[in-house]
């Protein structure tokens, strides 16, 4: 079985390949990396891949040297392509091309620049269509209850994604993953955000925390639905969550607000794509939906 550095001049470390220069040592950080976009623990993942979990960890450390077939292993369990796994940041380069370009104009040019960004941004958001709204963001930031809340004003029928794939699968979410992984609950999830933007002239869509993590998925609310990334602490995120009575990511995970900070830090730039964001932290419910119904209305 060959090893990853035996491949430098393939595809995978192609010269033309962005990220080449430092793969083999960066491959664990990108499988971090990608683990915790998806939102996953690394023992799923190894469960996942049927690979151990003390290998992963080494691996995550940039300890592991990992062979052709463990990478398509973990591209597979995490519902990626070999070339999406190496391929995946292209976005990046170009705003770094872009920040570089910035860097060199003067303060007068760069103020320019700035304002022409902003226009946009605000000559956009005017003219999205806001009948079909998603909220978007970590469990328990307070989508539901915002959500719920421009429901009972506005009247805007409500749906939950995990509710819909749920309805959709036949079987609840831990079926679905366990009967097909990652790949099936994705794919649900996308015929779910597809047909309810097609079947309904308005709507409140609360989505999953991990929808971001999915290109095809994300795109398509991106450009379908106005989107709201309602936004707390990490801390925050926990303490509502065991308020609701939910215990298990403290008594099943002790590095649970390790994996949050980790999770939420890896999404921040996903979620800042959204469309408006309401910042729900140290704020009353009445406070944040006050903000809410300003900014959106």
């Amino acid at each position: 079985m060959n090893n990853i550095a035996e491949y430098k001049k393939n595809i995978i470390l192609d010269s033309t390949n962005p990220r080449n220069g430092n793969n083999e040592i960066n491959i664990g950080l990108l499988v971090k990396k990608y683990r915790l976009k998806r939102g996953i623990t690394r023992q799923v993942l190894a469960n996942k891949s049927g690979i151990s979990l003390r290998y992963l960890a080494q691996l995550e450390s940039g300890k592991g040297n990992p062979t052709v077939s463990i990478i398509a292993n973990i591209a597979y369990a995490l519902n990626l392509s070999s070339y999406e796994f190496f391929y995946n940041d292209k976005d990046v380069i170009e705003t770094n091309l872009i920040n570089n370009k910035i860097k060199s104009f003067n303060s007068t040019q760069k103020n320019k620049v700035f304002e022409l960004i902003d226009n946009i941004y605000k000559e956009n958001n005017s003219k999205k269509n806001k009948n079909k709204i998603a909220l978007i963001g970590l469990r328990g930031a307070g989508k539901s209850t915002l959500g719920n809340l421009l429901h009972k004003e506005y009247t805007y029928p409500l749906f939950e994604a995990t509710s819909e794939i749920e309805k959709l699968g036949g079987m609840n979410i831990n079926e679905i993953i366990e009967l097909g992984g990652q790949g099936m609950y994705r794919r649900f999830e996308f015929d779910v955000v597809k047909s309810l933007n097609e079947n309904n002239t308005k709507l409140i869509l609360l989505a999953g925390g991990s929808i971001v993590s999915e290109d095809k998925t994300y795109n398509y609310v991106l450009n379908n639905y106005f989107t709201i990334w309602i936004k707390a602490s990490p801390s925050e995120h926990m303490e509502r969550v065991l308020s609701q009575g939910d215990s298990r990511p403290m008594s099943s995970n002790p590095r649970a607000m390790d994996d949050l900070n980790n999770i939420l830090n890896e999404r921040v730039a996903l979620y800042s794509k959204a469309d408006l964001i309401i910042d729900t932290e140290n704020k009353s419910i009445q406070d944040s939906y006050k903000n809410l119904k300003t900014k959106l209305f």
